[in-house]
């Protein structure tokens, strides 16, 4: 008969299933609970970020090499101590196929934790390393390295995410190089692991290296579902479209250009993905995108658009571009560059018109009157609302909208503005829906604050309403007026002090 666990005991087990310090443990409880957890543990010990500078703590997380070495065969281990590698430290055997838990693979990590962990099983790493001698160390060392992906793709029986980042010029050099790439793509294995892959991740933009590995991967992967990648060059923007193109299942991407490339070719080949739904463009470059020229039809798929300092969006070419998202749900634009993309905002608005529900504009400069005009023309179903620069007159536009189901309006205040009698004004005609308002504005006084509860909790009830209020670090803090206030409406107040713009946590 099993033994049965108390729900009190079985709650904190849960809570710690991840902790292999703590005595609460599940690795602890009882050998069931063990073999239950291992899995879970061991499927993130290629996923984490690094934090390179911890030295101490990444020597102490290379040990899972250890462990590895112990799951490889006879023959693999003895080609291992061939070539230099001592493993007396590392069983013969191991408790369980730990290689076989992988889901999330970061190659770069594992090359990380090969280059420290090395260095204390390799016989002569010492000598060589004082004698200038490094050449047999990478050499070996990429012995391994080869040797452990190797383990990993035989017995994994299948891999969630490939992500391949931005790693020093040293560690890239001696490990993620094209010719070690390509013979682990290679592995007999390789295509029935990569085949089943959802999530794909590229920041690399060396030529040599994604080259090889965008066309093993086009040839191997069609289903991904996410797709993160950045590119340099024409030749990288060839094989993106390549990749991308070959994509049956693709819902969720982002790209970003580092290096000024035209990516209109790109931007077509992504638009007619018919089941993408997130897209995310980062710096990219607009270049007389027009209809004609591109064979492009609408995208009746995709729900949320997110781009960030994309140039060329101002000119009226890129209106084509903006006219092909009908059911957008969620649009957010960040653009520090001078030039004002206008007409492709309020296109935008136009096109998706009452399927809107999430807007987020972070601009260089104050919103035109005209691009507010266009959210309370066709925006009729917002449920939030993110936009900074704004005027007073503005957000009292907005407010006297009446929106039905705007539930969170978050705004940044241009200088010089009276905070009291915004406050005040905006009590007097705040949408009944409204749950969150959050402000960036100067100091205002219990009484202003006391008017616009009453006009905000008039219609519902107080204590099911938020207001975050953003200030500088050098303000002065709320008086005891200010709390009482807070208390009697119910109404929960943040005041958080802030050194960068409050719309940054918008774009994580």
């Amino acid at each position: 008969m099993a033994t049965k666990i108390f729900t009190e005991i079985l709650i904190i087990i849960l809570k710690n299933v991840q902790s292999t310090q703590d005595l609460r443990s599940s690795l602890l409880v009882n050998r069931f609970w063990c073999k239950v957890t291992t899995p879970i543990l061991w499927e993130l010990t290629l996923c984490q970020d690094l934090h390179w500078i911890n030295y101490k703590k990444m020597r102490k997380k290379s040990l899972f090499i250890r462990t590895y070495l112990s799951c490889m065969d006879t023959q693999a281990r003895t080609l291992i101590t061939q070539n230099g590698f001592d493993l007396s430290s590392s069983p013969p055997h191991a408790t369980f196929d730990y290689p076989s838990f992988i889901r999330d693979f970061r190659i770069e990590n594992l090359a990380y934790f090969i280059s420290i962990y090395s260095q204390k099983i390799i016989v002569s790493y010492l000598d060589n390393y004082y004698n200038n001698n490094n050449k047999s160390i990478i050499i070996k060392s990429r012995i391994l390295f080869y040797e452990i992906c190797k383990l990993i793709i035989n017995r994994c029986t299948f891999l969630d995410s490939f992500k391949l980042t931005r790693v020093p010029k040293l560690l890239f050099e001696n490990f993620l190089n094209s010719d070690l790439i390509c013979s682990i793509l290679k592995l007999p294995s390789a295509s029935k692991i990569f085949k089943k892959l959802e999530t794909f991740v590229s920041a690399t933009i060396n030529d040599e290296l994604t080259r090889p590995l965008y066309e093993s991967l086009a040839l191997i992967c069609d289903n991904f579902l996410n797709m993160d990648l950045e590119f340099k060059s024409e030749s990288q923007v060839l094989l993106l479209e390549k990749l991308i193109g070959v994509q049956k299942r693709l819902e969720n991407l982002s790209i970003t250009d580092n290096g000024y490339i035209n990516s209109n070719s790109l931007l077509c080949v992504i638009i007619n993905q018919k089941r993408l739904k997130r897209l995310r463009l980062i710096s990219l470059r607009f270049y007389n995108f027009e209809e004609k020229s591109s064979p492009i039809g609408q995208s009746t798929s995709l729900q949320e658009l997110y781009i960030e300092n994309c140039s060329g969006l101002y000119k009226l070419d890129c209106l084509f571009f903006a006219s092909l998202f009908t059911q957008l749900s969620s649009f957010r634009l960040r653009n520090t560059f001078d030039a004002f993309p206008r007409d492709f905002i309020i296109k935008i608005f136009e096109t998706a018109n009452v399927n809107l529900k999430n807007i987020c504009l972070d601009l260089c400069q104050r919103i035109p009157s005209d691009v507010v005009s266009a959210i309370l023309n066709y925006c009729k179903k917002i449920t939030e609302l993110v936009l900074c620069n704004l005027s007073s007159e503005q957000v009292i536009v907005i407010f006297n909208n009446n929106f039905n189901d705007l539930r969170r309006f978050s705004f940044d205040c241009v200088k010089g503005l009276n905070a009291n009698k915004l406050l005040c004004q905006m009590g007097e005609s705040v949408p009944e829906s409204l749950e969150t308002v959050e402000i960036r504005m100067g100091i205002f006084s219990a009484d202003s604050l006391r008017k616009f509860f009453e006009g905000w909790c008039r219609k519902g009830v107080g204590g099911n309403k938020k207001m975050i209020v953003k200030r500088q670090v050098r303000r002065r803090k709320l008086s005891d007026e200010h709390r009482k206030i807070i208390e009697k409406y119910g109404t929960e107040l943040y005041c958080l002090l802030f050194k960068v713009s409050p719309w940054e946590a918008l774009w994580q």
